[in-house]
C-alpha cells in the first residue's frame, strides 16, 4: 500500500498556475482532464479575473458596469460547457460571469485555488536542467491587520495566467500633469454616474473601451437629474402594489418627461484617435463570429485581395467617417483596427458624440489638438491599453521588453518547456477558444504529447515584441486556433471524416465553434456534434423552440432511418422481383419451346401415319 502510493506522488505531475481569471480556470481544467495536480493561486478574494474584480483592486483591472460581450454566446463558450439556452445572443458583464462561476462549479475547479495568495517569485530550481521543475515563493495574504505568510514549494511546471489588462498604459502627453480636471483610465471607468451632466469630457483613443465609455457617457445625469431620479423610483416603488401595469408604465413616462424638462443641456462627449478604425455593430445580418470557418480562414491565405473586398461587401458599414471628423481606416479595407459598437453611429450623427483628432498637449483646463484647435474640457479618460508586466519573473526567462514566446506560450529559452504563459495576446475573436486551446496545448508539452523545437530553432522562428511600446502581441484568430489544435491532436482534417463527407463539409465550411475541438483527440466527447449542429439555432431561439428543433430534428433522424430502411428493402425487392420475371421469362420460353417442339413430334407422327 505504502509503495503504491509513494509510486502514485513520485508519478503525478504538481503544476502551479498564476491566476484564477478565465485562463487560470481552463488551465486548471485541463490539467484535471490529463491528471495532473494542479494549484492555483490567486491575488483577490474572488473568482473570474476582470470579470469579476472591483474597482480599486491593486494589480487587477476591472471591466465597466455596461459591458457587454462582442461576439456571440455560441463563439465564447467553452468547448464542453455550451451556455444555457435561456441566455441572450450577446451576455452583459454580470451573466458572463455567472457562466464562468457555473463552469468552476460544474467541473469542482474552486477546491484547487488559493485565494489571496500571491505569487511574488518564479525561478528555476537547482536541478532545473535535469528535472524541470521550478521554486515558487508565495505570500499568503491575510484581511487587514494580519501578518502576510510566505511559503516557497517546488513544482514540475508553471502555468502564468495573469493575463493583458492588468497594469493601465497612460500616454505620455505633455503638460498631463497640469491639468486640474479629472484623469482616469478606461481600467477605474465604472459608469457614466461618475460624470455630471455639465461635465466636458474628452475619451482618448478609439478602441472597443473608447466606443463603449463615449457612447455610455452619452447617458449621464446633472444633479438635479439624479435626484429626480431617485425620488421617482422610490415613489412608484411605494405605491406599486396597488397600480396596474397600464398605471406603472405611465407613472415611469411621466417621471421620465419632468426629469427631461427639468434637465440641462450636455455638451458632446468628444473622442480623441490617432488612426482610423472600423466600428461594426455586432448584427450586421447576421451575429458576429459566424463568418468565421476553416474556409474562409483558407481563403484569406490564400486570396487575401478576395478576401478582403468579400469582408468588406459583407460587414462594411458604407459610413463617411470624414464626414464626422472621424480618421478613416488608414490601412487596407478589413485589415485596419476595428471597434464593435451598437449605438456610436447614431451618437456620432445627432452630435452626441464628437470625433476629435490627435491630443497633442493638455494645458489647465483644455487640451491641444493636432490641428491646432483648443478644447476646453473638464475630464479626461484614457482608453489607451495596458502594458504588460510580469514581475514575478526574473527578465532572463522573460523579458517584456523584447518578448519573445513560441506561439505566444513558451520562453524560447526554455528548455524543458515547463514554464507556459497562457493568455498574452490581443486578438479580434474569441478569447475563450484561445485560452482554452493555449492551455490544453502547454499540458501536452508537460505530458509529452507535444515536443518542442530546440531553443535555437524557437530563436529564430519567433517574432520580439515589444508590447510596452504599442508593438501588441496580436494573433490571427482562426489561423493560430488551428495551429495550436494541432498542437493538441484535436484538429479535424478530412482524413478522419473521409468515410462522411456531409459531416466534413459542415466542420470545413460552417462556423468554427470550439465544439469543433472536441471531436476527435484528447479530451473528445460524444456530445461535441450534438452540440456543433445545433449552435447556430441556440444563438437566437427560445428553450422552448431549441426543444421543438431538437425534437424535430431527431424525428427527421428517425425518418431519415426509416426511410433508408424502406429504400434498401424496397431495392432489395424489385431485385428479386426481377430476378424471378426473369427466370419466369426464361421457364415460359423454354416451356413454350417444349410445347411446340411436341407440337412438332405430333405433327411429324400425324403426317407419317396418314402415308
Amino acid at each position: 500500500m505504502n509503495t503504491l502510493t509513494l509510486l502514485y506522488v513520485y508519478t503525478t505531475m504538481k503544476v502551479a498556475i498564476v491566476g484564477a481569471g478565465l485562463a487560470g480556470l481552463v488551465s486548471i481544467k485541463s490539467c484535471k482532464e490529463e491528471g495532473l495536480e494542479a494549484t492555483c493561486f490567486e491575488l483577490t478574494p474572488y473568482i473570474g479575473g476582470l470579470w469579476a474584480a472591483r474597482r480599486g483592486d491593486a494589480g487587477v483591472s476591472a471591466v465597466y458596469d455596461h459591458l457587454i460581450t462582442n461576439f456571440n454566446k455560441e463563439m465564447m463558450s467553452f468547448s464542453d460547457y455550451p451556455m444555457p439556452a435561456h441566455y441572450p445572443t450577446y451576455l452583459p458583464k454580470k451573466m458572463f460571469h455567472d457562466y464562468v462561476m457555473s463552469y468552476c462549479e460544474r467541473f469542482d475547479l474552486e477546491k484547487d485555488i488559493k485565494l489571496q495568495h500571491k505569487v511574488t517569485n518564479i525561478q528555476q530550481s537547482e536541478d532545473y536542467s535535469e528535472s524541470g521543475c521550478w521554486d515558487v515563493t508565495v505570500t499568503r495574504l491575510f484581511p487587514v491587520g494580519g501578518e502576510t505568510v510566505e511559503e516557497t514549494m517546488r513544482f514540475d511546471a508553471v502555468m502564468i495566467c495573469v493575463g493583458a489588462y492588468a497594469y493601465p498604459h497612460m500616454p505620455e502627453i505633455p503638460g498631463l500633469q497640469k491639468f486640474k480636471g479629472r484623469v482616469l483610465h478606461s481600467q477605474d471607468y465604472t459608469n457614466s454616474s461618475e460624470f455630471d451632466a455639465r461635465e466636458r469630457v474628452l475619451v482618448v483613443g478609439n478602441s472597443h473601451s473608447g466606443c463603449d465609455i463615449a457612447t455610455d457617457l452619452c447617458h449621464r445625469l446633472s444633479k438635479r437629474e439624479k435626484v429626480m431620479d431617485q425620488v421617482s423610483n422610490h415613489m412608484i416603488a411605494q405605491i406599486s402594489d396597488s397600480l396596474t401595469e397600464e398605471e406603472r408604465t405611465a407613472a415611469h413616462f411621466i417621471a421620465h418627461s419632468t426629469k427631461q424638462v427639468l434637465g440641462v443641456e450636455k455638451p458632446p462627449v468628444y473622442m480623441s484617435s490617432r488612426s482610423g478604425v472600423d466600428i461594426l455593430k455586432r448584427n450586421y445580418g447576421k451575429p458576429v463570429g459566424l463568418s468565421v470557418s476553416f474556409a474562409t480562414d483558407d481563403l484569406r491565405l490564400c486570396f487575401p485581395s478576395l478576401f478582403q473586398r468579400l469582408l468588406r461587401w459583407q460587414v462594411g458599414s458604407g459610413f463617411d467617417f470624414k464626414k464626422y471628423g472621424l480618421n478613416s481606416p488608414i490601412t487596407k479595407p478589413g485589415r485596419s483596427p476595428f471597434a464593435i459598437n451598437d449605438d456610436f453611429y447614431d451618437y456620432l450623427t445627432k452630435g452626441m458624440v464628437k470625433a476629435v483628432p490627435e491630443v497633442l498637449e493638455v494645458s489647465d483646463n483644455s487640451v491641444t489638438l493636432s490641428g491646432g484647435e483648443e478644447l476646453e474640457v473638464d475630464g479626461l479618460i484614457m482608453a489607451t491599453g495596458y502594458d504588460i508586466h510580469l514581475p514575478m519573473v526574473c527578465p532572463e526567462v522573460i523579458n517584456v521588453d523584447s518578448l519573445k514566446l513560441y506561439k505566444h506560450i513558451w520562453p524560447v529559452n526554455s528548455q524543458r518547456g515547463t514554464l507556459a504563459v497562457i493568455g498574452l495576446f490581443k486578438v479580434a475573436g474569441s478569447s475563450p477558444m484561445i485560452l482554452e486551446l493555449q492551455a490544453r496545448c502547454a499540458v501536452q508539452v508537460f505530458k509529452g504529447g507535444f515536443k518542442l523545437p530546440s531553443c535555437d530553432v524557437m530563436e529564430s522562428t519567433t517574432k520580439a515584441y515589444r508590447p510596452n511600446a504599442g508593438d501588441h502581441v496580436k494573433v490571427q484568430f482562426i489561423s493560430y486556433v488551428r495551429d495550436l489544435a494541432k498542437c493538441v491532436g484535436c484538429l479535424p482534417t478530412f482524413g478522419a471524416y473521409w468515410t462522411q463527407p456531409l459531416k466534413w463539409f459542415r466542420v470545413y465550411f460552417g462556423s468554427a465553434f470550439p465544439y469543433i475541438f472536441r471531436l476527435v483527440g484528447p479530451g473528445s466527447c460524444e456530445e461535441s456534434w450534438d452540440r456543433l449542429v445545433t449552435a447556430r439555432s441556440r444563438i437566437h431561439a427560445s428553450p422552448e423552440e431549441i426543444r421543438i428543433a431538437e425534437a424535430r430534428r431527431k424525428k427527421r433522424n428517425d425518418n431519415i432511418f426509416v426511410g433508408l430502411i424502406l429504400t434498401a428493402t424496397a431495392a432489395l425487392y424489385i431485385t428479386l422481383w426481377g430476378f424471378s420475371l426473369y427466370f419466369t421469362w426464361k421457364s415460359l420460353k423454354f416451356g413454350w419451346s417444349c410445347i411446340r417442339s411436341l407440337f412438332d413430334s405430333l405433327k411429324t407422327l400425324y403426317a407419317s401415319f396418314s402415308k
